[in-house]
């Protein structure tokens, strides 16, 4: 899966928010069972491939999901981003900017004294 690829999802169905959307309800599915609707899905490396593809194909999209589904996939979403305080999990800080991880010699408190 390439920066491009989802790039080209998020304007199919307008966001990268409907994507997410879109990308969890039917890796769940797929998951589960359900097969896939494209040619050749075994080159996928797995079920969110699967779906990415599916997308770009135009195979699925959101109007296939009941509004009662969409809705509670949108709560979820929503309690999911208070639960961890409004911040994104996405690797990206405030701004889009990237978040740096700590330095390979940060111990943290418990490795890193010696007492």
């Amino acid at each position: 899966m390439d920066l491009k690829s989802i790039e080209s999802a998020k304007r199919m169905v307008g966001g990268s928010f409907r994507l997410s959307v879109l990308l969890q309800k039917r890796i769940i599915e797929l998951v589960r069972g359900a097969p896939p609707v494209i040619e050749s899905p075994e080159k996928e490396r797995g079920p969110i491939e699967v779906a990415l593809r599916e997308i770009l194909e135009g195979k699925i999209s959101l109007e296939m999901i009941p509004s009662d589904d969409f809705e509670k996939l949108v709560e979820q979403a929503r309690q999911e981003k208070e639960a961890r305080g409004g911040r994104e999990q996405d690797g990206l800080g405030m701004m889009g900017a990237p978040i740096k991880p700590p330095s390979p010699l940060d111990l943290g408190p418990e490795l890193g004294s010696k007492g």
